[in-house]
């Protein structure tokens, strides 16, 4: 498992900064190596480190596990995107917002708040369309990093700046691709990423806690830990026998994804429009999934605290997760069929159920019967009013037998 230089395999160049973002966001970073070592090819766990101490800790593998896709993919939006350098720096508006107020006199934040109308007192809950809240490319971790290391990463400092960052990449084993035999397409990268290497980040991350992964709230990142440690832990957190690929499993867990943790979905999965390629990989990777993120950055302020709500309030015996349709869904956690299923519709929730038409209307909606398959009632909900007693409370009309913890949410 060697580990290098990022200057061995990278190079910076200065590009125009877009309008409405500080002049320094203005470097990207290109593949030097020409053929791309094989030993960072492939499925697997990384980590990059500062002068040798560990910043960030992630997952990488191709769309399809593709033996060919390096891990130089993610390396080469890190060394721009982690030290806030590169021209598609934006941010969701909560982190923004806590990257402001936790950093009041800091020379690289004052810049990013430079960039806003109000400066530091911007109002980001009613600002419009801006360049610095077009996306989840950055989190408040990572500015915080970038920040107290501008010595390293600010403008200046690009000749040296790759020279200070190493890079370790640990694959898993050599045979892995006989055990993807039956999957296909995305069902390769699905299984390799949801069951051989997430339960393994994660683990590595709570160990750790690396300053820039969103799952470690800023101020409270550990010590200084080394290249030995992240390697030894590496190498015992992959499992030597990986899982082989199982239709039924994948169709009844990778394939529906649960929502992410709370400090993660507010890193990456709030904010207008449309995600581009690079924000789906950046959440993906940290545990985000495309259908969630799709699924939220439709959702209003109030659609999104409701979806919170739901989240952290869904009783153990239930299953909440996303779908690539893009749908939330609510099923029992031992179950394949979902009870509800939830879109977005505007600003309101469009809501399928197995619940009849007459609990429904029993309940309090306006709902119509739906023509064909499971689902037997259709409604719309606005989330204004809407509380999660109300969705688990359909989600509990349509079963046959009381489920633990429903009526006392409801």
């Amino acid at each position: 498992m060697p580990t290098y230089s990022a200057a061995q395999l990278l190079k910076l160049r200065t590009v125009a900064p877009p309008p409405g973002k500080p002049v320094w966001a203005n470097q990207l970073a290109d593949v030097i190596v020409d053929p791309v070592p094989a030993t960072l090819c492939g499925p697997g766990l990384y980590a990059l480190f500062l002068d040798g101490a560990l910043f960030y800790i992630g997952l990488h593998v191709g769309a399809e596990a593709e033996p060919s896709c390096s891990v130089l993919h993610r390396w080469m939006l890190h060394v721009v995107g982690q030290t806030l350098r590169s021209p598609r720096i934006s941010f969701s508006r909560g982190p923004l917002r806590t990257l402001l107020d936790a950093l009041p006199s800091d020379a690289m934040i004052d810049a990013l708040a430079d960039c806003l109308p109000d400066g530091r007192a911007t109002d980001l809950g009613v600002l419009g369309r801006h360049p610095l809240i077009a996306g989840s490319h950055c989190t408040s971790q990572k500015a915080a990093f970038a920040a107290v290391h501008w010595d390293v990463f600010g403008p200046g400092h690009e000749a040296a700046m790759l020279d200070r960052i190493t890079c370790l990449f640990h694959p898993v084993a050599g045979d892995w691709e006989g055990a993807l035999a039956g999957a296909t397409g995305r069902e390769r990268g699905d299984w390799v990423r949801e069951r051989w290497l997430r339960g393994a980040e994660t683990a590595l991350v709570a160990q750790f806690r690396p300053v820039c992964n969103a799952a470690t709230p800023l101020g409270t990142r550990s010590g200084r830990i080394g290249v030995a440690a992240v390697r030894a832990a590496m190498v015992a957190a992959l499992p030597p026998i990986l899982p082989r690929f199982d239709r039924d499993r994948y169709d009844a867990q990778v394939a529906r994804r649960r929502a992410a943790p709370a400090a993660i979905a507010a890193a990456y999965a709030t904010g207008p429009g449309t995600p581009d390629d690079e924000e789906l990989l950046l959440a993906e990777e940290e545990g985000v999934s495309p259908g969630e993120l799709r699924v939220r950055r439709r959702l209003t302020e109030r659609g999104t605290a409701l979806v919170d709500a739901l989240r952290d309030h869904c009783p153990s015996s239930l299953e909440l997760y996303f779908t690539d349709t893009p749908d939330l869904r609510i099923r029992l956690a031992v179950e394949r069929s979902p009870l509800l299923v939830i879109r977005t519709a505007g600003d309101r929730l469009r809501c399928d159920t197995r619940a009849s038409v007459k609990t429904c209307r029993m309940l309090g909606h306006a709902a119509e019967a739906v023509a064909d398959g499971p689902m037997k009632a259709r409604f719309y909900l606005d989330p204004e009013s809407a509380t999660p007693g109300d969705l688990l409370a359909l989600v509990g009309a349509a079963l046959p037998a009381p489920v633990a913890g429903l009526r006392e949410i409801a």
